[in-house]
């Protein structure tokens, strides 16, 4: 009888740590909805930042160079995460002098760092929005921060089918913490304040299925185009039917003059976007055995990857696309190895 007892509560305690992993399995994927990835669109976007000389806030400048990928559900607010990239060059106060000073070695060294990284994961609610924690890097120095988001402002479908999210918000940090303006004259200059405030609005949009469908699943020029018909052969009849129908096409005289390097790697955005991240996989990789630098494939591979819970492989390509020249592009990577449960240390970005 106990021999029984025991086998049945080892069999449910199999049970149950079967469940836990399946669950937590299903949670990590979860994560990940292409839906929810925004990007900036920089013509509706600012980054600004302050700081006082004597108690009066008379410097102020703003920022060209940047980049910034957020994950951002609102009927799951705490799944939010963003990566800002802000290239050191791009700071401007308006004034030439002021400029260098800032560019030079006693405050950002922007050419021996030419960026400046945040990865933040941890949302805590609040009425008016959410405080978004991660971590900060300046000239290789990382310390904790933390963004103050406003409740952001969603728009599904405004702009082509593709929907548009308004976010804005500040952070504060000691200049001291990431030695800017530690050395040199500054140091003992008590003129100069330490507290510096970055403000920031961004407008970002939403790659959708529904706008990738209404560019991808239509008639060009009198035939269907080749994207579509591959897309939905795929989801009909399975990877090989569309890897089949692909070599067709490219034998085909009315799709001979596409560019089949760019075909490929929209079958695959299509495909991951609408969730089969595994069947997107053989398109990019094609793409890549026809040009190993194709920079879109390069982009979205490691995102399909994760998709596909292909872990190992997505490590290995995000490494790759950190040696990249193009690498201050790829602002979600840090995201997605997050999501894959590896540390990651945003040095590695420099």
């Amino acid at each position: 009888m106990y021999q029984k007892l025991y086998a049945y509560s080892s069999l449910s305690l199999l049970a149950v740590l079967f469940f836990l992993v399946s669950s937590f399995s299903l949670l990590a994927q979860a994560k990940l909805n292409m839906n929810h990835r925004y990007q900036i669109n920089k013509d509706g976007s600012y980054i600004q930042f302050k700081t006082t000389l004597a108690g009066f806030p008379v410097i102020r400048g703003a920022v060209k160079a940047y980049q910034a990928t957020i994950f951002y559900d609102p009927a799951n607010v705490r799944n939010s995460s963003a990566t800002i990239r802000i290239g050191t060059e791009g700071f401007s106060t308006a004034h030439d002098k002021r400029d260098a000073v800032l560019q030079g070695e006693e405050f950002l060294n922007a050419s021996q760092f030419p960026a400046i990284w945040f990865q933040g994961t941890e949302v805590t609610e609040k009425e008016d929005g959410f405080d978004l924690s991660g971590t900060l890097n300046i000239k290789n120095i990382s310390k904790p921060a933390r963004l103050q988001i406003e409740t952001p402002t969603l728009m599904p479908g405004a702009m082509n089918k593709q929907d548009l999210l308004f976010v804005k918000g500040k952070m504060k940090i000691n200049r001291k913490d990431f030695e800017l303006g530690t050395e040199g004259q500054w140091a003992t200059n008590p003129m100069l304040g330490e507290e510096i405030e970055i403000e920031f609005s961004f407008m970002c949009f939403s790659y959708t299925i529904a706008y990738l469908q209404a560019n991808f699943v239509r008639e060009i020029e009198g035939r269907a185009h080749a994207v579509g018909r591959v897309y939905k052969e795929v989801k009909q009849n399975g990877v090989e039917s569309g890897l089949k129908l692909v070599n067709s096409l490219m034998k085909d005289e009315r799709y001979q003059k596409d560019n089949w390097l760019s075909n490929l790697a929209n079958i695959g955005w299509i495909l991951m976007v609408d969730g089969y991240g595994k069947e997107s996989l053989p398109f990019y990789e094609l793409a890549l055995q026809k040009k190993p630098d194709h920079l879109s494939s390069l982009l979205r591979l490691g995102d399909a990857y994760v998709i596909a819970g292909e872990a190992e492989k997505a490590l290995a390509h995000f490494k790759k696309e950190r040696a990249l020249a193009a690498r201050a592009k790829f602002t979600h990577i840090p995201h997605m190895i997050k999501l894959l449960s590896q540390e990651f240390d945003l040095k590695d970005m420099q």
